[in-house]
């Protein structure tokens, strides 16, 4: 955890997000016509039980909720959602900068679920090293 937290208000992570969203390349925009991306404080606590995590102690950064694409069936109409849980990425960020970029990496995880990708398949993604890292670790999620 830094030892400086930031704190921005909803509409600016908000807004943030959607300015992370805007950035992606067009071919990657076009897999996203079926997702919803939606922003709360923090995960519920039944959001992390469902997941096996221990909510006095465990948190997500992010989480998927939805059907595979690569399991949809094409009539299905429904969007998929993939949930930021703003004060998680903010209590590991210092800066702006760096809250954006968690954004992107934790979007980037939910929709490798999307496609299909399960944990398992997103660990060397997982491992890659934070820009802004200074050598400690963390232990909050993306699922």
């Amino acid at each position: 955890m830094p030892d400086e937290e930031i704190r921005l208000s909803m509409d600016d992570f908000c807004r943030l997000a959607g300015e992370v969203v805007e950035a992606f390349p067009p071919q990657f925009q076009a897999w996203m016509q079926n997702v919803v991306v939606d922003v709360r404080n923090r995960p519920t606590r039944r959001m992390l039980t469902e997941l096996g995590l221990d909510p006095e102690n465990d948190t997500l950064l992010g989480l998927f909720e939805g059907v595979p694409v690569t399991e949809q069936d094409p009539d299905d109409g429904f969007p998929n959602r993939v949930w930021l849980f703003k004060r998680s990425i903010e209590e590991i960020c210092r800066s702006r900068e760096e809250v954006a970029y968690e954004i992107r990496r934790t979007i980037i995880h939910e929709l490798a679920h999307h496609f299909g990708w399960s944990e398992e398949d997103l660990e060397a993604f997982e491992s890659q090293p934070n820009p802004f890292d200074d050598g400690d670790s963390d232990d909050a999620k993306s699922t």
